[in-house]
């Protein structure tokens, strides 16, 4: 795969698991390619930036096998959102009972009950979920798919992109 057709792959892949989201991380899961690409040019400082950019790869959905693994976390990841949207109405609800602060407080107390027990639920889904995509990112070959993604020459040490200096002039040399 070219750079040009990884880069393409990006710009269309706005969740999914990536490689060197963060430098001392490998392979991890992001929920907004844009958003993370949005705080490295703003929040990284600048002689980082070209190289956390032009590292920073989502991998292609067509290059991770279907697994058990992976089916089970996209059913976690399913059910998470579900027990997300049963929290959110929750937290509406309750903002909705705090508003009538002036209605008998057992409303409001109702509600704050309701909320917390679709947190507890959410936080349950959300810890699911996490399993299961460790699970998933274990069955995977990521040295391999590290080679056909990543920059070839990716300075990647297995600790860090910066082993040999922040530049992007590290891209350079094999």
């Amino acid at each position: 795969m070219s750079n040009s057709q990884a880069t393409g792959e990006q710009a269309r892949t706005a969740t999914g698991l990536a490689f060197h989201c963060h430098h001392d991380v490998l392979v991890e899961f992001v929920y907004d390619y844009a958003e993370r690409v949005t705080y490295i040019r703003e929040g990284k400082p600048p002689e980082e930036r070209e190289l956390r950019l032009a590292l920073f790869r989502m991998i292609p959905v067509t290059l991770l096998p279907l697994t058990p693994q992976q089916v089970e976390y996209s059913k976690a990841w399913a059910a998470r959102g579900k027990a997300k949207a049963a929290y959110d109405e929750a937290e509406a609800a309750y903002g909705q009972a705090w508003a009538e602060y002036d209605e008998p407080w057992a409303a409001r107390d109702k509600a704050w009950a309701v909320r917390d027990k679709a947190w507890a639920a959410y936080g349950k889904a959300w810890a699911t979920t996490d399993k299961a995509k460790a699970a998933y990112i274990r069955t995977l070959d990521i040295v391999a798919l590290h080679r056909t993604v990543c920059h070839p020459n990716c300075p990647w040490d297995g600790k860090t992109i910066f082993a040999k200096g922040t530049s992007i002039s590290v891209l350079e040399s094999s």
